[in-house]
């Protein structure tokens, strides 16, 4: 099967490029799609879950590894071919099997169907997510429900329930920072000065080994 990930030139900073092909081709059989329909691998989906994995989500980092290692070869000994490879009808069958807990190699219990949960999970996070994390390339994800994404605000008349919204022009969290450049008068500041912290709740930098605990020439008595 063919993979977007290995020519996507964002690169990966955890998936090795086979953890990224199996990843993708798993969230595609979840959020299925095409150019004219996308879903998660036309969304970049991978891309988010990588960044995750290399930044809050680190604690996941083992469950991904050995997830697809686990899954790559069961299937490589089935079908002889690693689970991104294999036709589309093949993966459903598989994800299927993972889901149901059937996978083997997973440990006892419901290891591989908790694969599949954390799989599935951040598959739909990094669909609808912002695009600055990563996924919902193009906002294909908010387009698919209607969501306007990032607004600055919304009129009462907006935010009455049942109100279709799908015409309103789509923001992201990068359209917004250019806004606030461009019109800083259209957000909300706080009256007086910025707020600052007080001096005896500002943390001391910490110091290397050998260097001074104050910088030479700061003053004193």
């Amino acid at each position: 099967m063919e993979t977007t990930s290995g020519s996507d030139t964002t690169g990966f900073t955890f998936f090795f490029l086979n953890e990224a092909d199996t990843v993708e081709a798993m969230a595609g059989r979840i959020v299925p799609g095409n150019e004219e329909d996308p879903g998660a691998r036309e969304a970049g989906v991978v891309h988010y879950i990588d960044r995750a994995l290399a930044g809050p989500y680190f604690g996941w980092q083992a469950a991904y590894r050995e997830g697809v290692r686990t899954l790559n070869a069961y299937t490589t000994e089935r079908y002889g071919k690693k689970f991104f490879e294999l036709e589309e009808e093949a993966q459903d069958d598989v994800v299927g099997a993972l889901e149901r807990g059937e996978i083997p190699g997973f440990g006892e219990g419901s290891e591989a169907g908790k694969f599949f949960t954390t799989v599935w999970a951040h598959t739909v996070e990094g669909m609808f997510s912002d695009p600055a994390y990563g996924g919902n390339r193009d906002t294909v994800g908010w387009k698919l429900v209607g969501f306007p994404g990032a607004q600055y605000g919304y009129s009462a008349e907006e935010m009455r329930y049942g109100k279709d919204l799908s015409e309103k022009p789509l923001m992201t969290l990068g359209n917004i920072q250019k806004l606030a450049r461009e019109k800083p008068e259209l957000f909300y500041r706080r009256p007086g000065p910025d707020p600052s912290v007080p001096a005896e709740e500002t943390p001391e930098m910490p110091t290397r080994p050998g260097e001074p605990e104050k910088p030479p020439g700061g003053g004193g008595a």
